[in-house]
């Protein structure tokens, strides 16, 4: 996969994937158009996800200011997070001292062009050792908005789970 210094690329088909996870994210979502645009959110079906869940986050984006607001995070998400952020913002989490990928970037990217990212996140462990894992990030409709909404995927089922307590974890961060 060419991955861009900022840790992602635009995912334009499911051969970029490495992992049979986020192949499988990508053809649900790329099957799921209807007259060019993804379905909603609210449409996506989690029957159709079922061996996925666990590593599935939803959530919108708001242009206005420009904020990320996570809905849902599955549960191996919030393990491997070591944190549920279910109702949280992106801007509220303290993820910089584990994660290589700069989040922002990459939502700003997938509103601004509409168009899925597939990438690698390289995690930090507390003592300094590292591992890596393949994520993806693709457009859902929201209202109007063809990108106000985002499926997303972390592929990490090949880690093992006994690495969850070594990994630093997401925090909250303090408020100014």
């Amino acid at each position: 996969m060419d991955i861009a210094p900022s840790g992602f690329t635009a995912f334009k088909d499911a051969g970029q994937a490495s992992m049979a996870a986020t192949r499988m994210l990508f053809a649900y979502w790329r099957d799921s158009h209807r007259g060019g645009l993804p379905l909603r959110r609210t449409e996506v079906d989690p029957s159709a996800l079922k061996p996925i869940l666990p590593f599935l986050l939803l959530g919108d984006i708001e242009p206005e200011p420009f904020r990320v607001l996570f809905r849902l995070i599955g549960t191996a998400v919030a393990d491997f997070s070591r944190r549920d952020f279910s109702g949280k913002y992106l801007d509220e989490l303290g993820y910089d001292t584990r994660d290589s990928v700069e989040w922002a970037d990459c939502y700003r990217h997938i509103h601004a062009h509409r168009v899925g990212v597939v990438g690698i996140n390289r995690l930090s462990f507390a003592d300094g050792g590292h591992t890596s894992y393949e994520f993806a990030i693709l457009p859902l409709q929201r209202d109007d908005d063809p990108a106000g909404s985002f499926i997303a995927i972390e592929s990490y089922a090949h880690l093992s789970e006994f690495v969850i307590p070594d990994l630093t974890p997401v925090t909250e961060r303090r408020r100014s």
